[in-house]
């Protein structure tokens, strides 16, 4: 990911979720926000709840997400906070790759992110 740095500041997570809008699709939730400076890179972070299964299918569930974001990573508008929220109802079993990128990409047009 060439453009794009990690969230990890709480208080980014919860400016996000107050401030920024957000699209669903069938297993996850984007929220999205503009970034306060000017450099040119996105800000990207993964969640999954523990309720979505144990700590091996929640981080392949997170490289999925990242897999996605990073393909289509080069088509998106910069300076934005990018997170993705991984449905409490979604397991492991009854979810795949494409499910998924089908559900960010469409996210990702709804909200406009696409230049």
């Amino acid at each position: 990911m060439k453009f794009t740095l990690r969230i990890k500041k709480n208080r980014v997570f919860k400016y996000v979720f107050k401030k920024g809008k957000y699209a669903k699709g069938n297993s996850i939730i984007v929220h999205i926000c503009k970034t306060r400076n000017d450099n040119m890179k996105n800000f990207f972070a993964v969640c999954v709840s523990k309720k979505n299964g144990k700590s091996v299918k929640r981080n392949k569930l997170k490289r999925w997400a990242r897999e996605v974001y990073k393909i289509e990573e080069d088509k998106l508008k910069k300076n934005y906070n990018i997170i993705i929220v991984y449905k409490k109802s979604v397991t492991f079993e009854n979810i795949t790759y494409d499910i998924v990128k089908k559900d960010i990409v469409k996210c990702f047009k709804e909200l406009e992110l696409y230049e």
